[in-house]
């Protein structure tokens, strides 16, 4: 995933809104309401540029066929459910591009990524071929090792503060 032509996203851009008092960020909001807020927010015929912070090392999508899959370990169908996911993907990028929408994430990962995040990195290897714009951040905070994702999953190229998708 590259970032370079996303203004606005950098580490220091994200570490000063994840440092940013609780109170100047809003409340935390349950998965549901998250979801419910997110469609409302992205559904306003006004809004031109949607941008998405993520920092969560994990997250939880209920409903969603490929996640279901990836938390039950069945590592090979959450990645055959993904690719019939892509026409639904499709239609919301259709969909934003008739409305003239940019589609802008920034996704901070601490290493080792969590299964979460490597499944994940493959939603948003979907997502940049559609055309969203995503700059992934790289956190160091916690040392260690992961083994190498399962087959079909991209693979993640790291350098300084930034991260490619091949």
């Amino acid at each position: 995933m590259s970032g370079a032509g996303t203004p606005g996203f950098s580490a220091a851009t994200i570490s000063a809104l994840v440092a940013s008092p609780s109170e100047a960020r809003g409340p935390f909001l349950p998965v549901n309401e998250y979801l419910q807020a997110f469609r409302e927010d992205y559904a306003r015929p006004e809004v031109t540029t949607f941008d998405k912070l993520e920092c969560g090392q994990h997250f939880q999508e209920p409903g969603f066929s490929s996640w279901e899959a990836f938390d039950r370990g069945a590592w090979q169908e959450s990645v055959d459910l993904l690719q019939e996911a892509r026409p639904a993907i499709k239609r919301q990028f259709d969909d934003a591009e008739s409305r003239g929408l940019v589609l802008r994430r920034a996704r901070y990962v601490e290493l080792p990524p969590s299964d979460y995040l490597v499944w994940e990195m493959a939603v948003l290897d979907e997502r940049v071929r559609r055309g969203e714009r995503i700059r992934v951040v790289v956190g160091q905070g916690r040392p260690g090792f992961q083994a190498p994702p399962p087959d079909g999953f991209p693979n993640l190229s790291f350098s300084g503060t930034s991260a490619s998708m091949s």
